[in-house]
């Protein structure tokens, strides 16, 4: 569905360096990181807005340099804010939408609208926040995408949009032949929906890697300090309580695990996405 290899991009200072991913048909993919880690450069690649300096994007097993039109045909984007001439009217975005997209099927747009409560004379500039995103997810599956691409769909969203959204992701891969890559500051979102996660922090890819593994793998534990340091070597950030410590560690090696049967802790718990976030960016400064 989509493979990239070695990619990178020069942005003045900044720089997205040698970037790998694969996404099989039928599953969700969430890319995280901090503010100014790459996240946007590399959505901005993958749709083709931006050309990469090295590397390359496959996307159904064709490069998106060579064929654009065609890809972009079976691709639908949501992004964080519908910046399309606010004057017209729902209407008018449905017949550009038409021109644009050769499966266009605005029957199915019309009945989306229906369930989004999207009136088609509402005029764009007019609609809220989570009405454009869910005008943009309308055509997104209304064209027989193939790979929604979503740049912090749900940001400023209210709980509820939020959720409704999230199903509707969560059923577009339903059948597993359609795909999901999804960029968010949110991580409780990915923690609940996304079946990959990938790390980008300073424009460095830091993992790739199943959600599951991701929580199996790594683990909180609270100890003293001094207990903690003898599994200093799977470390990958600690910060410092009154009366003990924390760290993540990556217990996926049985030398982990043994030496972590063999020290007093006061606990250790499963991790989430923000977690390893956290500590990977904030907590090596403490380890």
């Amino acid at each position: 569905m989509l493979k990239i290899e070695n990619l990178s991009k020069n942005l003045g200072s900044f720089k997205l360096k040698n970037i790998n991913i694969n996404l099989d048909e039928g599953f969700i993919m969430g890319i995280v990181g901090p503010n100014g880690s790459g996240k946007t450069t590399l959505m901005k690649l993958i749709m083709g807005l931006l050309d990469a300096d090295e590397g390359n994007i496959k996307i159904f097993n064709k490069e998106i340099k060579y064929y654009p039109i065609d890809i972009k045909n079976n691709i639908g984007f949501v992004y964080d804010s519908l910046d399309f001439y606010p004057h017209l009217k729902i209407k008018d975005f449905k017949k550009i939408m038409e021109l644009m997209y050769e499966k266009f099927d605005k029957n199915k747009f019309n009945n989306y609208l229906s369930k989004f409560n999207l009136n088609e004379k509402f005029t764009i500039k007019h609609l809220s926040k989570g009405e454009s995103v869910k005008l943009m997810l309308a055509n997104a599956l209304s064209h027989d995408a193939k790979l929604l691409i979503l740049d912090e769909p749900t940001a400023g969203l209210d709980p509820i949009i939020r959720k409704e959204i999230l199903g509707y992701l969560q059923e577009f891969i339903e059948e597993g032949k359609t795909s999901v890559i999804i960029s968010t500051h949110n991580t409780e979102e990915l923690d609940k929906i996304a079946d990959y996660i990938t790390f980008i922090n300073r424009g460095k890819q830091v993992f790739t890697m199943d959600k599951e593994s991701l929580i199996e793998d790594y683990k909180i534990v609270r100890a003293s300090r001094e207990e903690l340091e003898k599994l200093s070597k799977f470390i990958i950030g600690m910060k410092n309580n009154k009366y003990y410590s924390e760290a993540l560690i990556k217990l996926d090696t049985m030398e982990a695990i043994d030496i972590l049967k063999s020290i007093e802790i006061i606990s250790i718990e499963n991790s989430v996405i923000e977690d390893v976030m956290y500590y990977y960016v904030e907590g090596k400064n403490n380890a």
